[in-house]
């Protein structure tokens, strides 16, 4: 019964694994996807100044035997005044092994308008795609009996190659902008982020694509909106991602009240906000700790709770992120304050922890 029960495990994990293959290869997306914003987007690098750090961890449909974990971890600084740099590494293990993809990515991002409420950047991302199947872990259905369970060698010839490398590039623009009230009343401020973000430019090859001799072009929007209400922070926030036939539209809002930090967030299968095309909803809770020396923390525990046909057997996902801000520190400090110019763009202080 044993040896039966994990030949089905196999048999799951391998439909997944052929399935996430046959959609079009559909790239990994974050439920905290307003805290990984130079993976969406390489424009954002650097936009907040100085340096962050951020680490990301993403754990989806825990009760399904192996294991579907995502990481992120990436660096970003801006070097010089309307000069940004960064490089994110990424980490996707499929199965019980069966599917595993790194990447390393460089981003370089330059701000095009820079005054004292406004900002505008572009950027550009490159780098280098590691996609790996052990074929060895795959049960084929001639290797299986009704009651035995697994007692058969497979006739499957597995191919040649196991591994696939690639290089990879991206684009994106940016943009950023404060207004403060003049009139008595609760709302004092705003800061308006927008983005638009393209991926895999170069259609680069991917042989584990069913059906497909490239990965297609995948493009991105996003906005988020943080609203200064007395003491409050509302964080309203929406992302769209098209990549071929895959949609996903994610739309939701937090709310600040330091040092806690409370969001539900909802996902569609596209822009069409009808019940039938959720996907999912999401409840997140988090914390803002400022630490001497214009340095922050945040940290956010998000729990998606599946509502399409899948919720039966997948149970949601969880996902984990750290965001560590340096403000006010640079690279080449030194020349980066004799080019700095006094109406450069600052994130307003009541808006640090919503970063």
């Amino acid at each position: 019964m044993e040896t039966l029960q994990s030949t089905y495990s196999k048999i799951i994990v391998l439909i997944v694994t052929m399935v996430q293959s046959m959609a079009i290869a559909q790239d990994a997306n974050f439920s905290q996807f307003y805290n990984n914003p130079t993976y969406y987007n390489p424009s954002m690098t650097a936009i907040n100044g100085g340096y962050t750090v951020r680490l990301h961890a993403r754990n989806l449909w825990a009760p399904i035997p192996g294991r579907f974990n995502t990481y992120t971890a990436s660096v970003e600084a801006e070097i010089l005044p309307r000069v940004g740099l960064g490089i994110i590494g990424f980490s996707d293990v499929g199965g019980e092994g069966l599917l595993r993809t790194v990447s390393g990515m460089l981003s370089y991002a330059y701000r095009a308008v820079d005054t004292k409420n406004f900002t505008l950047q572009a950027g550009i991302n490159g780098g280098v795609v590691s996609k790996y199947v052990d074929w060895d872990q795959f049960t084929f259905s001639d290797q299986l009996h009704e009651v035995q369970g697994e007692v058969r060698q497979s006739t499957f010839i597995a191919p040649t190659s196991n591994n696939v490398l690639y290089a990879d590039f991206g684009a994106g623009i940016s943009s950023r902008f404060n207004h403060v009230s003049t009139k008595t009343g609760p709302y004092r401020q705003l800061m308006a982020t927008i983005g638009f973000g393209i991926h895999h430019l170069s259609k680069p090859s991917d042989a584990f694509i069913i059906g497909y001799e490239y990965l297609p072009i995948k493009y991105t929007g996003h906005a988020k909106f943080d609203i200064l209400l007395g003491t409050y922070v509302l964080s309203p926030a929406v992302i769209y991602e098209h990549q071929n036939k895959f949609q996903t539209f994610s739309i939701g809002m937090s709310v600040q009240v330091k040092p806690v930090n409370l969001g539900i967030w909802f996902r569609n299968r596209n822009y069409g906000l009808t019940l039938k095309n959720y996907d999912s909803f999401t409840f997140a809770m988090g914390t803002y700790l400022p630490i001497k020396n214009e340095r922050d923390i945040k940290i956010t525990y998000s729990i998606d709770f599946t509502i399409s046909k899948l919720r039966a057997a997948s149970f949601g996902s969880h996902e984990l992120s750290l965001v560590m801000n340096f403000n006010n520190r640079y690279l080449l400090k030194g020349r980066h304050m004799k080019m700095r110019s006094k109406s450069t763009y600052k994130c307003p202080a009541d808006f640090m922890g919503t970063r």
